[in-house]
């Protein structure tokens, strides 16, 4: 009884405890429930804080968003007026614009008018130069043609002048004529110019030598010394001197061999020193240097008849001896024959072409010698029979003369052109470039420039005797000619010596009378020579 009285006192204590514990917790629970309600309320109160303020804040944003609003609608209102300004104003500016296109195009046009005028003035005043510039050109043409063809009136003045006895008068009309054409760039070659310079200058001299005709005039290599033979057994050697003051050449001679019963036809020198003559008799003299003079052996040929030509060949290492039905050649280094060959053809006349010598036959053939085994044979591009020809290796052309005085110019075109000038046979020709020098048994000797259009000889001189042989000293100055009466004559050829000559020669200057009556009154006067 008493344990269930003590169990009910535990279960009554142990109920009060839970009771009061619930109590407690239920009190706590309530002051925590109170307190987070206290803290909602305030929250709350936080809240409707800020709701008040988020509503005075929405308020005034209102408030503004109302001004905002107004202000818009008056700048909308103010853009819509400025709007209709600038359009205003766009098409204002629209309509300058096309009134400033239009003056713009207008000023294009008014430029490209004014240019077209600049340039219409400036071509008017380009033709009117070119016009006055022709009509300048044309007057200096016309004036140099007519001192150049005063230049030619005085040298044939000169000329006749001087050959009527008036020497003093035909030189300084010759001395005018080469300053008038000098000046003016004619052509100082003109026969009427050159002639007048060449025989007023005295540019010409002769030595009666040989007994026989001289059939060769040729130099010895590098010396101012020549070899002359004649068809009267004559050789002779002569050493040319220039006197310093006035360099008018003297001359010495020697003869070496005579003997009338040789007729020598040819003569070569060789680089050595010596000399050989030919004679139809068949017979070659070599003349030897020997200690300042010279010595001449005679060599007799076989297998030979009438041998007339001799041709340098190899370089001067051997010489070609010609005949009209064989040939042979020699070692000038021993004078001994190295072979000898008959010809099928008959040998009238001969050349040079190429370096190689060249034999014209009696049938209108030719044949070029490399040696005497091999020769070319080719038709001869004229008609009738060649005596004399040279060729030209820098301008491609030769010339055949012939027996009738004719000459043959082949171009480098293979054109022909005919030459004439000659009166009968042609005896030599050489050719320096577009030069052309010819003479003749007419006893003249020729000079044509062979490059002009017109080719015209100019007569160097003219002799009473055939003209037989010519050639050039070494510095290409002077011709020497040998003719039938035997004499030599020496040529001045250069035209800057022969000026010089013919000015020492002036003396004076013509008076104004003189002037009037030779040159013309028209023609400006001028001194020839200063006067000191």
């Amino acid at each position: 009884m008493k344990d269930s009285k003590n169990i009910i006192i535990g279960c009554l204590a142990a109920l009060l405890v839970a009771t009061v514990a619930w109590s407690l917790i239920s009190r706590q629970k309530g002051l925590a429930y109170v307190q987070s309600l206290e803290e909602q309320v305030e929250t709350m109160r936080e809240q409707e804080k800020l709701s008040a303020v988020d509503r005075r804040v929405s308020k005034q944003m209102e408030e503004i968003a109302y001004g905002q609003q107004a202000y818009s609608e008056e700048r909308s209102r103010e853009a819509i007026r400025q709007s209709e300004i600038a359009q205003a104003a766009t098409l204002r500016s629209e309509a300058e614009r096309k009134n400033a296109l239009q003056a713009q195009a207008a000023a294009e046009v008014s430029a490209q008018e004014a240019r077209e005028s600049a340039l219409m003035a400036e071509n008017q005043r380009q033709i009117a130069d070119g016009q006055r510039r022709e009509a300048e050109y044309a007057k200096q043409v016309a004036d140099t043609l007519n001192y150049i063809s005063l230049g030619r009136t005085l040298g044939s003045q000169s000329y006749a002048v001087y050959q009527a006895g008036d020497k003093e008068i035909g030189t300084m009309l010759a001395y005018t004529s080469y300053l008038f054409t000098n000046d003016y760039h004619g052509d100082l070659y003109n026969p009427a110019v050159f002639q007048a310079v060449a025989q007023s200058a005295e540019g010409k001299q002769n030595w009666r030598v040989h007994m026989g005709t001289v059939s060769r005039v040729e130099f010895f290599p590098k010396l101012n010394r020549l070899l002359t033979v004649s068809t009267y057994g004559e050789i002779y050697v002569h050493d040319i001197h220039v006197t310093a003051d006035a360099k008018i050449p003297s001359l010495t001679s020697k003869r070496l061999f005579a003997n009338s019963q040789y007729c020598f036809r040819d003569a070569a020198t060789v680089n050595s020193g010596k000399g050989y003559a030919i004679s139809m008799t068949g017979h070659l003299v070599v003349v030897t240097p020997d200690h300042g003079t010279y010595q001449a052996t005679v060599i007799p040929l076989e297998n030979i008849e009438k041998p007339f030509n001799l041709q340098p060949m190899n370089d001067g290492k051997q010489l070609l001896i010609i005949a009209p039905k064989s040939i042979i050649l020699l070692d000038v280094a021993t004078d001994r024959v190295i072979s000898t060959r008959r010809l099928d053809f008959t040998v009238i006349s001969t050349g040079r072409r190429d370096y190689k010598p060249l034999l014209f036959d009696n049938k209108g053939r030719m044949h070029l010698i490399s040696d005497p085994d091999h020769m070319t044979d080719e038709k001869v591009p004229v008609t009738g029979r060649v005596m004399a020809f040279a060729s030209s290796k820098n301008v491609h052309m030769a010339v055949y003369g012939m027996s009738d005085g004719t000459i043959w110019l082949t171009d480098s075109h293979g054109k022909q052109h005919r030459l004439v000038g000659h009166r009968s046979q042609v005896t030599k020709m050489k050719m320096n470039g577009n030069l052309l020098y010819s003479s003749s048994m007419d006893g003249s000797l020729l000079f044509w420039k062979v490059g002009d259009s017109q080719i015209k000889p100019i007569t160097l001189f003219e002799t009473n005797s055939w003209l037989t042989d010519f050639n050039f000293d070494p510095k290409k100055d002077y011709i020497w000619t040998g003719e039938a009466n035997g004499t030599l004559t020496e040529y001045l050829m250069s035209l800057s010596q022969l000026q010089e000559r013919l000015r020492q020669r002036v003396k004076r200057n013509f008076t104004q009378q003189e002037w009037d009556y030779y040159v013309g009154r028209a023609i400006p006067y001028r001194k020839m020579i200063q006067e000191k």
